[in-house]
């Protein structure tokens, strides 16, 4: 209950609200190990999964056969188990539908959604701008100039390894270690681990 409350789907909704929904919306509650694929649709079901705790990836299946990595995630596209998780499923049409009670929980929940939804084209937007720029060099500064606009410092901690970052901004990691170590030798960047100072 504590760890659904933090969820932003659940902004401005009461404990009591809370549990009033959970038998509402047939919520139900999966553990997942670590490499395993979570499914967001089951025949005609379709879901709206929140990660209670562990860590998963959102990768696509490009043409080849590798993957893209497109987010990750903590605490038809691909899931996948990082660390092993738990994950709480709620049917699409328990939030897009109004319920027969016209619940003002619900139209909260609803609400929530839209603005999550309003989040994620945000974050698709950056990833198009990171992605628009030819280089690598040109790919790896726009998003660390934007991980540093987040956090408002010009030092800050990637979220994943610098592999799972190859992959997220679909460049080869070899050859993105080799520009990296361009970008050092140039006094642009610092790194130590997965902090990454920007000079």
């Amino acid at each position: 209950m504590e760890n659904l409350l933090k969820n932003e789907l659940f902004t401005h909704v009461s404990t009591e609200e809370l549990e009033k929904m959970i038998p509402c919306f047939e919520m139900t509650k999966r553990s997942f190990r670590e490499k395993d694929i979570i499914p967001t649709h089951e025949g005609e079901k379709n879901y709206i999964c929140l990660l209670l705790s562990g860590t998963v990836s959102v990768n696509r299946i490009s043409i080849d056969g590798s993957l893209d990595l497109l987010e990750y995630l903590e605490d038809a596209f691909l899931t996948i188990c990082e660390k092993d998780c738990t994950v709480l499923f709620i049917e699409k049409h328990h939030i897009s539908k109004r319920c027969l009670n016209a619940c003002p929980h619900h139209t909260q929940v609803a609400e929530n959604m839209l603005q999550l939804m309003g989040n994620k084209v945000v974050t698709l937007t950056e990833k198009v701008d990171i992605l628009s720029h030819r280089s690598i060099r040109g790919k790896l500064m726009s998003y660390f100039r934007i991980q540093s606009t987040k956090t408002g410092e010009l030092s800050f901690l990637l979220p994943f390894s610098l592999l799972k970052l190859a992959n997220y901004l679909c460049i080869d990691r070899s050859a993105m270690m080799r520009e990296i170590k361009k970008m050092k030798e140039e006094e642009l960047i610092a790194i130590e681990g997965k902090r990454v100072t920007l000079l």
